[in-house]
């Protein structure tokens, strides 16, 4: 069976979805976006038709849906999958729009499929492994650190053009659910309470926060705390977890895991296989094409999808209720 996929937004993400279609074999693809340099970009790169106009599009025409646009025009095309009954993906939100049409429509035969990029990332993996196999015992607390200097994210372009400097869709809002999407699966809980810090600090050029610390107790007794920033010069993605009988640490840009082991008092360093980013991309591909070829398992009938819209919109009620206590407390600091 040949599939015939509708790429929906032609920036980072769209054109990295169209290669990943590729390395899965898929072909039938073509490709929309408002921006004209983006199209010719697109078109120039991969041979794919291109449309200019949505009102040009006959969803009707595609078996799925690969909706890569900015966070904040998600809904619309969600609610256009869901009337024509096509399969469709969605990179990751930042508001829940279009998440009650898809509750509604949930008994529809079409797979439904919210990114959870990290799952399928070589180190998450091994981590999950290792929490699982309880090689430090029972799982008590974690910090975890994310940051990078948000005019380095696209260095091709100006940051003050691109979503994730606006305040709705800032690169703080996104990424707190984003990363709550695999740190959640390592936990194997999720949030029950979230107190901290949503706010802007930096002169950099944007309305969005550029820096988040959240406090999170979990409904299995986990405590965490997550710093979200995009000030770093240095990029980070750093994760300590404590357990009753050990410590794991991971550095990825390391790409090592060490394990301290409280018997021996001895620390294991296991290596991290290095993937293979794109030219001008940080983040490997790897994880990305795993991530299209499980939405393609799902399509196809060989497996289900391993996410679901329930556990993305809990990430995101989490980010909304820390905005809504800081607010809360900022509000009443401000106060006579």
């Amino acid at each position: 069976m040949s599939l015939k996929f509708l790429v929906i937004g032609l920036g980072s993400m769209g054109k990295r979805r169209i290669r990943n279609l590729f390395a899965n074999s898929e072909k039938g693809i073509v490709g929309f976006d408002p921006r004209e340099d983006r199209r010719r970009e697109a078109e120039e790169k991969y041979g794919i038709k291109i449309i200019d106009d949505f009102k040009k599009v006959s969803v009707k025409d595609f078996d799925a849906l690969i909706i890569s646009s900015p966070p904040d025009s998600h809904g619309q095309y969600i609610r256009s999958a869901l009337s024509h009954k096509k399969h469709f993906f969605v990179e990751h939100p930042t508001s829940d729009d279009g998440y009650k049409e898809i509750f509604k429509n949930r008994h529809l035969n079409i797979v439904k499929a919210p990114s959870c990029t990290f799952r399928f990332y070589a180190p998450i993996k091994i981590i999950k492994k290792i929490l699982d196999e309880n090689r430090i015992g029972k799982i008590l607390a974690f910090q975890y650190h994310m940051g990078q200097y948000l005019p380095d994210w696209h260095p091709w372009e100006d940051y003050r053009q691109v979503y994730f400097s606006k305040k709705e869709t800032g690169a703080c809002r996104e990424m707190l659910p984003f990363e709550l999407i695999w740190l959640n699966w390592l936990i194997s809980s999720t949030p029950s309470d979230v107190s901290g810090i949503i706010t802007k600090i930096s002169d950099l050029d944007m309305d969005a926060d550029d820096i988040l610390l959240a406090n999170l107790k979990y409904k299995n007794g986990v405590c965490g705390n997550i710093l979200i920033d995009v000030i770093s010069r240095k990029p980070y993605r750093t994760l300590r977890v404590l357990g009753s009988d050990g410590v794991l640490d991971w550095e990825r840009f390391d790409s090592t895991i060490k394990l301290y082991n409280v018997e021996s008092k001895s620390t294991e360093t296991i290596p991290v296989p290095k993937g293979n980013p794109e030219k001008g991309y940080v983040n490997e591909e790897e994880m990305y094409i795993n991530e299209i070829k499980a939405f393609l398992d799902a399509i196809y009938g060989r497996q289900d999808y391993p996410f679901s819209f329930k556990e993305n919109l809990l990430n995101l009620k989490t980010l909304f209720a820390l905005e809504e206590v800081w607010k809360q407390k900022k509000d009443s600091f401000l106060s006579p």
